[in-house]
């Protein structure tokens, strides 16, 4: 399959428009150009690891990747812990991003290697990875502050007026995860995987090795995701990005991506993450209830399939009636 769902697609950016125009309706500051740039700004690490949540759904066999935010976490805290201690910055980003490769390899075993389902793998070093985070920060938030201007240009610098991880990390990732799913043979042969992997298997395609490069993959990106936290906030927290550990699939599977594996596309993933992004930031911004947050997500879930579907009902009803046969 193509993965690219232009319906959904469309679906996404008239609801990221609607909701926008809402909260402005209520509040018109929310269009100024410090909060569109900081709810960007705010997209950028969730949809960095909602493109790796989305390879390994796209592998098919109920894959899924519960660590994600955990991953960040853990990432972020090494990545200050070598700063913070005097080791180059390059460096340190390169820990942060070769430590989160090297979780997702721990999933990757667990699951390829050891068969554990990857529902309690995940849900295993979700906690495993959160705990280590923990230890190695003492439960305490590590300063970056007096961190080498470079790096903290990678979390609050402008380029041509666009923040640096956007111009220049998140854009560019787009860009190269669409050539890799859509023009390589990676991304070909995962989305035979995810479709069949008994007919992957059958043309040679290594489908345990496949799948489990997805899941380091998926390190390497919370890794990255986490990296740009630290440098944003300019401290590091145990807790990196919580949320994402489920958001990032509903992000996925809101893009165009089915859960069950064969689809979705790293351009659905990112207007999907737009569309997210807009309501958690203005649903912050406006100071609504935690909790009435999390109900919405749900919400906004069910609400773009069942759009999506009454639209496609309505399209195909209209195409085959008596009239236009």
């Amino acid at each position: 399959m193509s993965g690219f769902r232009s319906g959904r697609i469309v679906i996404l950016g008239l609801f990221a428009l609607l909701v926008l125009g809402g909260f402005a309706f209520g509040n018109p500051t929310i269009l100024s150009a410090d909060n569109v740039s900081s709810m960007a700004v705010f997209a950028v690490e969730l949809g960095i690891i909602a493109f790796g949540q989305g390879l390994v759904i796209q592998g098919g066999d109920g894959a899924i990747d519960l660590s994600v935010g955990a991953m960040s976490g853990l990432a972020q805290v090494l990545t200050a812990l070598f700063i913070s201690r005097g080791l180059p910055w390059p460096v340190g980003v390169g820990i942060g991003i070769a430590s989160g490769a090297a979780m997702g390899g721990c999933n990757a075993a667990a699951i390829a290697r050891f068969r554990i389902p990857p529902i309690i793998a995940t849900l295993g070093t979700m906690f495993a990875f959160s705990g280590l985070a923990l230890i190695a920060s003492d439960g305490n938030t590590i300063d970056l502050t007096a961190a080498p201007a470079p790096f903290l240009a990678m979390g609050q610098g402008t380029v041509l007026g666009v923040p640096f991880q956007i111009l220049c990390l998140y854009l560019p990732l787009l860009a190269v995860l669409v050539v890799v799913q859509h023009r390589s043979r990676f991304g070909r042969a995962l989305y035979l995987v995810g479709t069949n992997a008994t007919a992957a298997w059958l043309a040679g395609i290594p489908v345990k090795r496949l799948r489990a490069a997805t899941y380091v993959l998926s390190g390497a990106l919370s890794g990255l995701a986490g990296v740009i936290a630290a440098a944003r906030l300019g401290t590091a927290t145990p807790d990196g990005v919580p949320e994402a550990n489920l958001i990032s699939i509903a992000i996925v599977v809101l893009g165009g991506a089915s859960i069950f594996g064969g689809d979705g596309s790293p351009i659905g993933t990112a207007i999907a993450t737009i569309a997210i992004a807009v309501v958690n930031y203005g649903l912050n911004y406006n100071d609504f209830n935690p909790t009435l947050q999390a109900g919405m997500m749900g919400l906004i879930l069910v609400l773009i399939v069942l759009v999506e579907n009454v639209v496609v009902a309505a399209v195909r009803g209209y195409q085959t009636s008596p009239g236009r046969t």
